[in-house]
């Protein structure tokens, strides 16, 4: 019998997700893969993954699954807590945020809203058992690609997993997470953003956005002052290329930017682009957030993007055995310095003000 992860409730926007579809633009495929890339390497590193195995991602509010046919290791990513239901006894254990789980046959894991942000995920020790479509496993819902069944999870829908008996040992918890949370997202101008006067350009890096209710994973949608281009450009240009981050100013003024299930090309001048790596800060906006985009060079954008390599690296080597609310790390007490701490009777000032005058071996 298969091991799989059943979907009892598929909570929000629920989809399997990885690195996106590379190399598919010229032919009209979205690249897609996860809102959130730092948190899902962080993920997959939970359960000893490489760092875009498929996962699953939902967004604003988690699922609710169950192990089918043995023991399932998962691990959950993002600001967000969840409650382990034991088959046996019933018996309810809180899961923290950033924390390792193990599933036996029919326990059951109830991911919680999340607290601060949109996107988490569930990765799987071994990962799930799914066949790529140009050559990712990612859910692309509005071509049926990927995925389950091309569509975002359904409750009810059973997910193969790889690996039939995780490896033994105590859970993993990231002790040092990588916040993937800002207000200000940073951006290099262009490539139409010659389309707009300075006083425009100013006025769009100098004021708050509010972040609509109409944001999902191929668009965010701001409110905003009203950026008009130039008379004599006009809102409207021959379709070109656009990217997951471009930023792109309709008729109405209002921004938007474009995200991971964007499409390939659009006709709205682009007045910049975020830079990678403050991509996964988008895939964490929800309605009503307010942000403020900063222009920078491509130099200070190489610099981010190399700084976040290192904090990632960071938050991945933090990740240490877990032993629970209320239990003793054995491991933390060994690598105490205990010897320094032994004490000599003989020596009085091992005792000061005790033993003072006291020989070894007399009263």
């Amino acid at each position: 019998m298969s091991v799989v992860l059943k979907i009892l409730s598929p909570g929000i926007l629920s989809s399997l997700q990885d690195e996106g579809r590379k190399g598919f633009a010229g032919f009209g495929v979205p690249r897609s893969g996860a809102a959130d890339a730092l948190s899902l390497q962080v993920g997959n590193a939970l359960v000893g993954n490489s760092a875009f195995e498929t996962a699953l991602e939902f967004r604003f509010l988690g699922p609710k699954v169950m192990a089918v046919g043995g023991r399932i290791r998962l691990g959950l990513a993002g600001d967000v807590t969840a409650e382990h239901k034991l088959a046996s006894g019933g018996e309810l254990i809180a899961i923290k945020p950033w924390q390792s789980v193990t599933l036996d046959d029919g326990d059951i894991l109830s991911v919680d809203p999340l607290k601060n942000g949109a996107t988490g995920y569930l990765t799987v020790e071994g990962g799930f058992d799914l066949t790529p479509v140009l050559a990712s496993s990612s859910t692309y819902a509005r071509a049926k690609l990927g995925g389950v069944n091309g569509l975002p999870l359904q409750a009810g829908d059973s997910i193969k997993v790889r690996t039939t008996q995780p490896r033994d040992g105590l859970e993993k918890i990231v002790s040092a997470p990588l916040s993937t949370v800002t207000d200000v997202i940073r951006v290099m101008a262009g490539p139409q953003d010659d389309y707009f006067s300075d006083d425009m350009i100013s006025k769009f890096s100098d004021q708050d956005y509010k972040v609509s209710s109409d944001v999902d994973r191929m668009g965010i949608r701001l409110e905003g002052d009203e950026i008009t281009p130039l008379p004599e450009k006009g809102s409207d240009l021959i379709s070109d290329g656009i990217v997951p981050g471009a930023i792109q100013v309709p008729g109405s003024g209002q921004p938007i930017i474009l995200f991971v299930d964007c499409q390939t090309i659009g006709g709205y001048p682009k007045i910049g682009a975020v830079i990678t790596s403050d991509l996964p800060f988008l895939g964490q906006l929800v309605p009503g957030n307010e942000i403020r985009f900063r222009f920078v060079s491509l130099e200070e954008a190489q610099a981010a993007r190399k700084q976040q390599n290192i904090d990632l690296d960071r938050a991945i080597a933090s990740i240490q055995d877990y032993f629970g609310e209320g239990v003793m790390d054995l491991k933390a007490l060994y690598e105490v310095n205990l010897i320094g701490g032994v004490v000599d009777a003989s020596m009085s000032g091992h005792f000061p003000g005790h033993l003072e005058g006291v020989v070894h071996g007399k009263n």
